[in-house]
């Protein structure tokens, strides 16, 4: 029988975002006969330590206590010593710590996955990814908008870059049928880190055109701007109108509640919450994006608009409330779950990474 491939997985944390979600549910589901998969998190644990731990294979959670933290380094690298791994997959920011690692330990395979357009990135940051970037065979684009981004910042060669779709497990979002009664409050929500990127402030002054309406938006996810947010509710006086609800663990469950979903973010690598609420048969208003267009047709399994004007915005969340029961628009829910079904498969995703590693050792 020939022997596993050794795969280390290095990235951050585990916090509760898309792209851990993604790295624990592809290692969930490569085939554990010819691979031997283990995860490093040079930062921290996280939200999904436990969920981490429970997939039985090697996970260490080290400690990085400042922004450049020698000690951190090292720790990484003789923690990946000691597993000999013959591939070193990075995402998020374990790219440059891990890449360069593997290449000082002479790692065969090196590749790494890109999840956003990373319009935020400083330029001793992009300078540095730029760098280790070349000591990796594959950059796997999680969608053609993050391919470009790719080329574009990092100067990535076109011919090293791959684009895999993210996918999700589909037995944990299974659509469920539509229970709202009539006359009551139309609940919809969001999903996501409350930071610049996901625009939720536009999205509060957009439903403050709605006082008089009838609804409860529901904002899961932490971040920086849990303050400034809540001040902007109590400014606006929508305290009994929109909630933010801090992460949820139970992500299918929080969705069930849900009329439709939102996603007014200003960028968009890919955007898994619109999978995992599409999965859920749940309608969709999202962002004219790159990213975002690739998942979404805008009037055929949800409805897009210009994140940057508020005006736009509203039209769409009013549509929306004024179309929530009737049968054309609990449609677009149907036909985008139907296509996440057919197009975002983890088992599919999982399959197309393994002959990448594959071809990385050979």
């Amino acid at each position: 029988m020939a022997e596993k491939i050794k795969i280390t997985y290095v990235i951050p944390s585990l916090e509760a975002g898309g792209a851990e979600r993604f790295i624990l549910d592809l290692i969930k589901n490569l085939d554990k006969a010819k691979f031997s998969p283990s995860l490093i998190l040079f930062d921290h644990a996280g939200f999904f330590w436990e969920e981490a731990l429970a997939l039985e294979i090697p996970v260490y959670a080290l400690k990085k206590r400042w922004r450049l933290d020698p000690f951190n380094f090292l720790a990484l690298l003789f923690k990946m010593k000691k597993l000999r791994p013959d591939i070193v997959h990075t995402q998020l920011g374990g790219d440059v710590y891990g890449r360069l690692a593997a290449r000082m330990l002479k790692v065969k395979g090196i590749i790494s996955t890109e999840q956003n357009v990373n319009l935020q990135e400083g330029g001793s940051y992009n300078f540095l990814k730029s760098w280790t970037g070349h000591f990796a065979k594959y950059i796997v684009a999680i969608s053609e908008a993050v391919k470009k981004d790719l080329i574009k910042r990092y100067q990535v060669p076109e011919e090293k870059v791959r684009v895999i779709y993210n996918g999700l497990e589909l037995s944990k979002f299974q659509g469920e049928a539509y229970h709202r009664q009539p006359g009551e409050a139309v609940i919809f929500g969001s999903i996501g880190r409350l930071a610049t990127q996901k625009n939720f402030g536009s999205l509060i002054e957009a439903l403050s055109l709605f006082k008089d309406r009838n609804f409860l938006c529901l904002i899961a996810g932490s971040g920086d701007l849990r303050p400034v947010l809540e001040k902007q509710i109590k400014d606006f006086n929508l305290g009994e109108k929109i909630k933010l609800v801090g992460l949820q663990k139970d992500v299918s469950g929080f969705l069930s509640q849900l009329d439709f979903f939102i996603l007014p973010s200003l960028w968009e690598g890919l955007g898994i919450v619109l999978l995992e609420a599409g999965l859920k048969g749940l309608p969709v208003l999202a962002s004219r994006v790159d990213g975002i267009m690739e998942v979404i047709k805008d009037g055929e399994t949800g409805i897009l608009f210009d994140p940057q004007e508020i005006g736009d915005m509203a039209e769409k969340i009013e549509y929306a409330l004024s179309q929530v029961d009737s049968p054309q628009f609990r449609a677009l829910g149907e036909k985008l779950q139907a296509d996440i079904r057919e197009r975002f498969d983890i088992r599919k995703v999982a399959a197309e990474y393994e002959l990448l590693y594959y071809d990385l050792i050979h």
